[in-house]
């Protein structure tokens, strides 16, 4: 049971958060966001990743940085794509949310990319694993959303990085260590629904002949069975 001094101190946040606004900008290459409020705010500011506006945002590693000032702060320069959103945290709960998707961030909103794979790699190190709820699987243990067995985009992934395919979001010379790359993956996707067909197409005709051939099969066995009929009855 809250006290009456708790649920007003409560509602005064609520109307505090209300009152605040968070504003995403492009800045050249380079994603910034400013945070207005009516008095200074124990927040932080965490970049996420969001391919399905419906579905939940994924925080970007070390990315996290404490809101503060009234101009724009940015992520070490985190390179803007459609999927990516901000949030703002404060008391254990996510206050606001902006994405670059929105069409009310910016004139020209960016259109949001679901089939796009966020990919995370190590400073130094070739590993990639892709970033899917809330933890990062590595390449060989991957499934793609279009079905298939674990692993099977791994070299196709590896090569779409090293051959510049994917939008590096987040560059190398970060204080972690760690690169960040979106992905297309809507070709791959096109390819395996495309061979689903196929096989769905190729059995129907295996089937039609097979009909087909046991269609021949019983006119055969009716025509000898008459012809027997007919020569007993001579």
């Amino acid at each position: 049971h809250s006290s009456p001094g708790a649920t007003a101190d409560a509602e005064a946040w609520e109307r505090l958060w209300a009152q605040s606004r968070l504003v995403l900008h492009i800045e050249g290459q380079v994603l910034t966001c400013s945070l207005s409020a009516p008095c200074d705010l124990l927040a932080e500011l965490v970049p996420c990743w969001q391919p399905v506006s419906s579905g939940p945002c994924q925080p970007l590693p070390g990315l996290q940085q404490p809101a503060g000032g009234k101009g724009p702060q940015e992520f070490g320069g985190l390179r803007p794509h459609p999927n990516l959103c901000v949030q703002v945290w404060s008391g254990g709960q996510v206050r606001l949310t902006q994405c670059l998707r929105d069409p009310g961030t910016f004139p020209g909103a960016l259109p949001g990319r679901p089939d796009d794979l966020l990919l995370l790699q190590h400073g130094g190190n070739a590993s990639l694993c892709a970033v899917e709820r809330g933890a990062c699987t590595p390449l060989a243990s991957f499934t793609s959303r279009g079905a298939g067995h674990p692993g099977l985009l791994e070299q196709d992934l590896q090569r779409d990085v090293a051959v510049g395919q994917c939008q590096q979001l987040w560059h190398p010379s970060n204080r972690t260590g760690v690169v960040l790359w979106a992905c297309p993956l809507h070709k791959y996707l096109r390819t395996h629904w495309a061979l689903v067909w196929m096989g769905v197409l190729l059995g129907a005709a295996c089937l039609l002949l097979l009909l087909l051939m046991k269609k021949e099969d019983v006119k055969g066995w009716l025509k000898s069975l008459r012809a027997g009929y007919g020569s007993k009855g001579e």
